[in-house]
Order: C-alpha cells, then structure tokens, then sequence
C-alpha cells in the first residue's frame, strides 16, 4: 500500500476513536465511522472489510503507542536489573494518555464483543513478564507488578478508579518501591 492509503487508514482509524469518544463504544458503527471520516461506507470498507478489522487496528494502534513510549522511555532510563520495570510502570500509567481513556474503554468493550480481538495482547503480557524477568526480577513480583500497573489503568479506563492524583502519585511511588525491592527471590 502507498502512502496515500496508509493516510487513508489512519483517518478511518481517527474518525473511529472520535466516535468512540464523543459518542462511546456502543454507537462505533461502520456508518458513523465512514461519516466522520467523510468517506462512504464502500471506501472504509475498502481500507477494513469489517468492524473487527478496524478495531483490530485500533488495538495494534494502541500496542504501537505503548511500545514507542517504552521505547522513550528505555532511552533516558539508565541500565539496571530494574530498568525494565522502571520503564514498564511508568509507561502504562503516563499521565499524558488522557485521551486514551474512552479509547482504551471501547477497545475493552471490544475485547468483550470478541475476545479473540485480545489475543495478540495476551502474547503481550507473556513477553513483558520475560522483558521484566530478564534483569533478575522474579516472576511473582512481575506479575504482581504488571497486574497491579494495568488493574488502575482499567479501574482509569472504567472510570472506575477510587484514587486521587496524589494517592496515585503514591501508588506508582510504590510500585517502583516493589521493583527496587525485589532481588529475584
């Protein structure tokens, strides 16, 4: 595909998030997507033959995104048996990724629709539990600490989050507390 269409795609892939955004998960229709994109429903079908296609891509988007913020982050985070997790955390929970919230709750509603949609994010986590591992961190404590960083990320996505910044400033201090603690025990 020429650049003209990978455009194209990623139009499609923004009109999606504003719909989801502006009109929450339940109205992402193929229609509403191709009216906000100002295409018609055969030109967005031509780019996603289906809804799962688009939101598939939406997901790898969002993979994407996480990955180049690990990557940022690896750059400017100095070598250590807790790098990885340092950097993991950290990313997960940026603050800056506001406007991924009602994404991120569509691409959940979706994994829920399909959650075949959500295999390749389970692949994912296999290898982060091996990325975090690999500098001598146990497996427990990278469980411990790849669950916990990606629970208040889903109670944020939900809306569903007890904490306010400042006990979520503390909650993440504490995380990276758990990562300095652990000796691969």
């Amino acid at each position: 595909m020429g650049s003209h269409s990978d455009n194209a795609r990623e139009r499609i892939i923004d009109a999606a998030e504003q719909v989801v955004i502006g009109a929450g998960a339940r109205h992402l229709t193929l229609e509403a997507v191709a009216s906000k994109a100002g295409i018609s429903r055969g030109g967005l079908l031509y780019h996603f033959h289906d809804k799962e296609a688009l939101l598939s891509e939406m997901l790898h988007r969002r993979k994407k995104h996480l990955d180049e913020s690990r990557m940022k982050r690896r750059a400017k985070t100095p070598a250590g048996p807790e790098c990885e997790a340092v950097i993991y955390i950290l990313s997960v929970l940026d603050e800056d990724r506001g406007i991924d919230r009602d994404v991120s709750a569509a691409l959940v509603a979706s994994g829920a629709h399909d959650p075949e949609l959500l295999a390749p994010a389970r692949e994912d986590f296999h290898q982060i539990i091996a990325d975090l591992t690999k500098d001598g961190l146990s497996f427990e404590r990278a469980a411990v600490i790849m669950l916990a960083a990606n629970g208040l990320r889903l109670w944020e996505v939900l809306s569903m989050s007890p904490f306010n910044a400042k006990e979520r400033r503390r909650i993440i201090k504490e995380l990276l507390a758990l990562v300095k603690e652990d000796k691969g025990a």
